[in-house]
């Protein structure tokens, strides 16, 4: 496979510093995501030539990179139109820590959703996971015929790292091993993500669980709004910075809020949307965690909320590391909408509306 013959072809300072060993700074590794370099600019490129047209739909075999075009920014906004109804009208809950918990057992493989990365610098791959975990949920809440097997995470971060477990790895790099490699699901490969488990038999497997990707090449605030709109219209983003989220308040509409202090190279990602009196709000969440305790409304600790601004000050940093992509799971364009009735998903207690 190319990704092979491209992690060989690394230069000794390429190598050098994706095996760094981690830094770790009040519980966090500080130094997880690679900062974009000549290496990571050349994988980039190769999947944004490799790019499709969003028209393009797909149901089985390989997943695309798509381009973003005109006709993804109109499906955007038919999702944001229809995904606004279904919270609005409280048909049914999208955030995906809820589905995951009312979801039946025979539309899960697990009740894991969001968990600490560890001493490993394997925030990439976590971030990919975690994005395609909260994308699958809601698609799933939204009549997608797909279950949810959730991922351990270190097995493609480390595949893309040529075998090691070593440092950290880029935002593009780990786009390219979501897309190319796949995913392994923890009922194949095992919960435990501070080691590689045996992974050859399950490469082909994987292959199933490929995300289609599409990259948001945009900077500061016009980042911080397609961001918006992909976790406003169900799906969620992965993106490397190196502004820190220190821990978390609560605003004056009583929600629980990101508070930005200091500095990591870091990847998370954002999933969820919510407006309150006004305000909009996407879910940020971080794998050195749980850490920001939960607020009376039940979000995982792992998650803290952040309103636009605080969005905009967060990406300002992502540019050096690489343009942010939103993930596509198998079966996006497939929905059944008889399975809002019978998947109906509540809201959490004491959850605050618009």
């Amino acid at each position: 496979m190319r990704i092979f013959e491209r992690l060989r072809n690394l230069t000794p300072a390429q190598r050098s510093r994706r095996e760094v060993s981690p830094i770790l700074e009040d519980g966090c590794i500080v130094n997880g995501c690679i900062p974009m370099d000549d290496f990571a600019e050349g994988v980039y490129e190769e999947l944004e030539n490799a790019a499709v047209e969003f028209s393009t739909l797909w149901e089985s075999g390989d997943m695309p990179v798509l381009k973003y075009d005109e006709q993804f920014k109109q499906w955007r906004q038919a999702q944001i139109k229809e995904c606004n109804t279904l919270r609005n009208e409280r048909i049914t809950c999208l955030l995906p820590w809820q589905i995951r918990t009312h979801l039946p057992n025979e539309k899960k493989k697990s009740d894991r959703l969001y968990f600490s990365q560890g001493g490993l610098g394997s925030c990439a791959g976590h971030a990919d996971a975690f994005a395609h975990h909260s994308t699958t949920l809601q698609l799933i809440a939204r009549g997608a015929s797909l279950i949810y097997a959730p991922f351990n995470p270190v097995v493609t971060w480390s595949i893309i790292k040529g075998g090691s477990t070593r440092g950290g790895a880029g935002v593009a790099e780990m786009a390219r091993g979501a897309n190319v490699v796949g995913h392994f699901p923890e009922h194949v490969v095992g919960t435990d993500n501070q080691r590689v488990p045996a992974y050859k038999p399950h490469l082909e497997y994987a292959k199933k669980y490929q995300s289609g990707l599409m990259f948001l090449n945009f900077k500061g605030k016009e980042l911080a709004d397609e961001i918006i709109k992909c976790c406003a219209a169900g799906l969620s983003v992965a993106l490397g910075n190196s502004t820190a989220v220190s821990g978390c308040t609560i605003d004056s509409n009583g929600i629980k809020v990101a508070t930005l202090r200091g500095a990591w190279a870091h990847a998370t990602h954002f999933t969820g949307y919510r407006v309150v009196r006004g305000t909009e709000y996407i879910g940020w969440v971080n794998s050195h965690g749980p850490r920001y305790k939960s607020s009376d409304e039940g979000e995982p600790a792992d998650i803290c909320w952040m309103n636009r601004a605080i969005v905009e000050q967060f990406v300002a940093t992502a540019s050096g590391y690489g343009p942010p992509y939103a993930v596509f799971p198998e079966s996006i364009a497939i929905h059944d909408t008889t399975l809002y009735v019978k998947y109906s998903i509540p809201f959490p207690n004491n959850w605050r509306f618009a």
